[in-house]
């Protein structure tokens, strides 16, 4: 009779177990190793390379515990960086002439609001449509597409009569579905 119980307890006790252990921090995986501990990028320093100079015989003789002259201290280095004089440097004023020709390929230069309405842009194309929308069947229309077979269709027709594949409109669906109120007048 006891060992039928402690089955059942058992199990119960190893679910819960393994949900609790499901459920643990990041700092609690990490210590059991289930998730990896990279270094902290900002505490590793670099080495500054080996180097040799051209005279051996006139190097320096090293002093036990000094640090090495060309080390730099890491903590220097991150302050160095972070510093305002560094940090509002202007950019360079003048282009190479190198740049200047790379400019010159890419074509004119954007409107200085490019940003602002590529966001407004993107604003309102994200934007969900308001109830009186949804039932009416309007709002930002989607991108039409081609109906392939009466574009096959047209291209052969040009082929036959001797025509550029320009010649004609492209036959496109559109892919904007019908509002609720618009369903509603296609059952009459």
């Amino acid at each position: 009779m006891k060992s039928v119980l402690a089955r059942p307890a058992a199990a119960a006790a190893t679910i819960v177990l393994a949900l609790a252990l499901a459920g643990c921090g990041e700092d609690t995986k990490k210590e059991f190793g289930l998730e990896a501990n990279p270094p902290d990028a900002f505490q590793v320093g670099t080495e500054a390379p080996l180097s040799l100079p051209p005279e051996l015989g006139q190097l320096q003789q090293p002093n036990p515990g000094e640090p090495r002259p060309q080390q730099v201290d890491a903590a220097q280095a991150g302050a160095n960086i972070v510093s305002p004089q560094n940090a509002i440097t202007p950019p360079p004023s003048s282009t190479t002439p190198g740049e200047q020709a790379l400019l010159e390929q890419a074509g004119p230069a954007p409107q200085g609001d490019i940003r602002a309405q590529v966001n407004q842009n993107a604003m309102v194309a994200s934007k969900p449509q308001g109830f009186v929308s949804q039932l009416v069947g309007s709002g930002p229309a989607p991108e039409p597409t081609v109906n392939a077979p009466a574009e096959q269709k047209r291209l052969q027709e040009n082929q036959a009569l001797g025509q550029p594949v320009t010649t004609g409109s492209t036959p496109q669906n559109s892919n904007e579905p019908p509002g609720l109120f618009q369903r509603f007048l296609n059952l009459f």
